[in-house]
């Protein structure tokens, strides 16, 4: 599925010489990820949200995370 492209082609990429990022919704697992002090509000649904930005550098991939509330709800 999408998590074994995300978790195999990114390094593969890095490894042969290219820069490469990828950005995802931050869900509880992704706890190793820093916080950039970057912080958006946007409307959505006539609602105004606020968004948070993550991000960590591992096997030469900078991983980018969008963090609300709304990916972790079930």
């Amino acid at each position: 599925g999408l998590g074994d492209v995300l978790g195999g082609l990114p390094p593969a990429m890095a490894a042969n010489g290219h820069r490469v990022m990828t950005v995802s919704p931050r869900y509880d697992q992704y706890k190793d990820a820093w916080d950039t002090s970057v912080v958006v509000e946007m409307e959505v649904g006539g609602r105004v949200e606020t968004v948070r930005f993550f991000h960590c550098y591992k096997r030469g991939v900078d991983r980018v995370f969008v963090d609300h509330p709304w990916f972790l709800e079930k």
